[in-house]
């Protein structure tokens, strides 16, 4: 889920923060998922670029010239999504999410939670996928809900959504960051300040920020790709740190039905995307070979 910056409740980290720790993945995976899923941890899960760990040389080398600019913590272990698995729960999680949102200046009264002006927060969901969605909004409205918070999940057709889009128009929405292997000038697009004001621009989340261009100017300017994945370790690092987005999750398989007289490579290309062209590779056979374990997969 994506927050829409230019929108006055979401610009305080604490707030951001506090709306990820109700969402509440664990329970979504067994319960509508049957487990199928891992949660996102990264704007580059599941690939060299993903940060983990403490900042390496390379990333500090790009983030300690930016240090007065970035919090503290990005110096730190790189984020960790909260669990409700044990010894992790949900409460737990509210609890601290209530308390980020009472030092952010929100305090529940008057049967809603509410800023020092009495304004209550309430904000929208928007998407397009109509149905398939609105189970996982369910939950996490009814999460927010006892943080005191009344979000709304409105579902419109793709001509609708891409008119708001273009123009910013929306709170928060479920967007999926397209796979990268060799980042590039995609995510000047992505993340970039001036792109924010661009309408049309892929900069949704309408961030700003003088540090990340900077990073985005090494990332874009990269002459090796030991330097282009350190620029975007610490991109990764500083986009988590900040919370501005509230991870879904991902497969690390895919899931193919296929006729038996298909065959695919023992090995499959490196950086291989579940797209329309994941059958590039295969080809037809008349029949199965004999003990091979090919028939209707």
């Amino acid at each position: 889920f994506v927050m829409n910056l230019r929108h006055p409740l979401f610009q305080d980290v604490r707030v951001r923060q506090a709306l990820d720790l109700a969402f509440d993945f664990e329970w979504l995976n067994r319960q509508l998922f049957f487990g199928g899923y891992t949660r996102l941890d990264s704007y580059f899960a599941d690939s060299a670029q993903e940060a983990s760990g403490m900042p390496s040389e390379g990333e500090l080398a790009i983030l300690n010239p930016l240090r007065a600019q970035l919090d503290p913590a990005v110096f730190g272990p790189m984020t960790v999504q909260p669990s409700t698995d044990p010894p992790g729960s949900l409460r737990a999680n509210l609890l601290k999410a209530r308390a980020l949102l009472a030092q952010a200046g929100w305090h529940y009264r008057d049967g809603a939670l509410r800023n020092a002006q009495g304004q209550p927060f309430r904000f929208e969901i928007l998407d397009d996928s109509g149905a398939a969605m609105a189970p996982v909004a369910s939950v996490y409205i009814r999460n927010l809900k006892k943080l005191g918070i009344e979000a709304n999940f409105r579902t419109v057709d793709f001509a609708l959504i891409q008119k708001r889009f273009d123009t910013f128009d929306f709170d928060m929405t479920s967007l999926r960051y397209p796979d990268v292997q060799v980042p590039g000038t995609e995510q000047v697009s992505r993340f970039g300040s001036k792109s924010a004001d661009e309408q049309g621009s892929d900069n949704l989340m309408g961030l700003k920020s003088p540090a990340v261009d900077a990073i985005l100017r090494t990332l874009v300017h990269a002459q090796t790709r030991a330097q282009l994945v350190d620029a975007a370790r610490a991109l990764d690092r500083v986009l988590m740190h900040d919370y501005y987005v509230v991870p879904q999750w991902f497969s690390t398989t895919h899931r193919i039905a296929y006729q038996h007289t298909l065959r695919y490579p023992a090995t499959l290309p490196l950086y291989y995307s579940a797209s329309d062209w994941i059958v590039s590779t295969w080809w037809f056979a008349p029949s199965p070979p004999s003990g091979s374990g090919a028939a209707a997969n």
